[in-house]
């Protein structure tokens, strides 16, 4: 085994023989070479401005921040990309524990494409932030980035249509704490979050934000298979405290949700309450000084029908203000062993569901609403299959030959699922008792499905 992983590594190495290793840390300088350990950088920026395909930024143990709010600041913006054969990759040295403080519009954002990042804390300000004064800011005209900070920002707004990013992947990271929204992807394709921990984000936004977002997927190719996938990570206590400003009230401060990849180009709502609603883009003549004639501005361009498929699995999300998981007008999705606990006390939106959606498969999940809450919904959906769910009280909205209708028994149930428990005891019916439907190969934690004669339902494999 040893001799089967020092090859693939020395392959690894051959393979991109011209690509560099970059060093940062909180004690370096940038007046270094940053080549090494000992001449590491001090700004991630500055590491940005040097990489090209295939590099590997490692990242050593330091505070990471600076003092930009301007439009589209952030404490790293990586607009470089890699190639399908040389990722960029930004990773923690091992045995590390770099963290990133962002006070702009995001800790981390990325309009490049094939990069990786890896083992990085974004903690936001949500401690020192008042409320009262988040509210007040969300009345102003001009937003200030410091109550609307995203944690990780895959932004494919203002890109040409052939530059949206794609191929990104985040693992192992922390994002909490954040104004805004956690980690959000809009206008890009296949996107991987996995093994993360996404906490209290959102809180004083005026966006109306989630902990795990993707929005407006924009097609990179038509390749059958996943495009999205959103698994393994623990979600919690995201929510809304601040009104979204398209309506003056709360909305969202969901746990997990894909969001809008129909064709419907802004029309309709863009919430589930469907009290948002965007316009239409037209086309508008304008008339500019000393001109006889107007000058017709083109339409936004129209985005691309999204015809991959999204995997969410394997996921925990609880105590959040707006659902567990939700998709919203969105087609082609796989919903299967996640566990949800006591979502949508904020807004009231049910625990798990799929709203305007098409072709969504909801398999091998436990879901339990808060008390008075629902678990799930059926708006205006085509082809959701329902089965194999594990849910407390009987429910009418949809009903799988195979649910289970009773408690699951989970371990230790605590606000922070991290330091709870929500494993499954020996005695639930939850045990062995699961669909092989869309087979997962392991579970939260990286433990093999099955273990057992069976298949358990939710994010643990027992």
């Amino acid at each position: 085994m040893k001799t089967t992983l020092l090859f693939s590594i020395l392959f690894a190495i051959n393979t991109f023989v011209s690509a560099a290793i970059w060093h940062v840390s909180g004690t370096g300088n940038d007046a270094n070479d940053g080549k090494t350990p000992e001449t590491a950088l001090r700004n991630l920026q500055k590491a940005a401005d040097l990489v090209q395909p295939g590099d590997v930024v490692l990242i050593s143990n330091g505070t990471y921040t600076n003092a930009d709010k301007g439009n589209g600041s952030a404490v790293l913006s990586i607009t470089r990309s890699g190639t399908s054969a040389a990722w960029i990759t930004w990773k923690a040295r091992p045995g590390h524990h770099p963290e990133i403080h962002p006070v702009g519009w995001a800790g981390i954002q990325i309009t490049g494409s094939y990069n990786v990042i890896d083992g990085l804390s974004v903690i936001g300000n949500n401690d020192s932030i008042v409320l009262l004064k988040a509210q007040e800011d969300g009345k102003k005209t001009t937003p200030d980035p410091y109550y609307n900070t995203n944690g990780i920002f895959f932004n494919g707004r203002g890109k040409k249509p052939d530059e949206k990013p794609h191929h990104l992947v985040i693992r192992n990271c922390i994002v909490g704490k954040c104004a805004g929204g956690g980690i959000v992807g809009i206008e890009i394709d296949y996107l991987t979050v996995e093994d993360c921990k996404v906490f209290e984000n959102a809180w004083f936004m005026r966006y109306g934000g989630s902990g795990i977002t993707t929005l407006n997927n924009w097609a990179h190719d038509d390749a059958p298979g996943y495009h999205i996938v959103i698994q393994r990570n623990f979600v919690w206590n995201n929510k809304t405290l601040v009104a979204w400003e398209k309506i003056g009230k709360l909305s969202d401060g969901n746990g997990i949700l894909l969001d809008v990849t129909d064709q419907e180009q802004g029309q309709g709502a863009t919430n589930p309450n469907a009290d948002a609603v965007v316009k239409p883009a037209t086309s508008q003549t304008i008339v500019a000084p000393n001109t006889v004639a107007g000058t017709l501005v083109p339409e936004k361009p129209k985005r691309p029908e999204w015809t991959g498929r999204a995997l969410i699995a394997n996921n925990v999300s609880t105590f959040n203000g707006g659902s567990g998981i939700h998709t919203f007008r969105t087609k082609h999705v796989d919903i299967i062993n996640n566990t949800t606990y006591w979502n949508g006390g904020i807004v009231g939106y049910q625990e798990l569901f799929a709203n305007r959606s098409e072709d969504v498969v909801i398999l091998n999940n436990i879901i339990v609403p808060r008390p008075g809450g629902a678990v799930t919904s059926n708006n205006r959906n085509t082809s959701v299959r329902w089965d194999y769910n594990v849910y407390p009280a009987a429910q009418t909205v949809f009903a799988g030959a195979n649910d289970i209708v009773a408690e699951p028994s989970f371990i230790n149930i605590q606000p922070d699922p991290t330091k709870g428990d929500f494993r499954l005891a020996k005695s639930s019916r939850a045990v062995n008792s699961g669909s092989n439907d869309v087979p997962l190969s392991n579970d939260i934690l990286g433990k093999a499905r099955p273990k057992n004669a069976g298949r358990d339902r939710g994010a643990f494999e027992q």
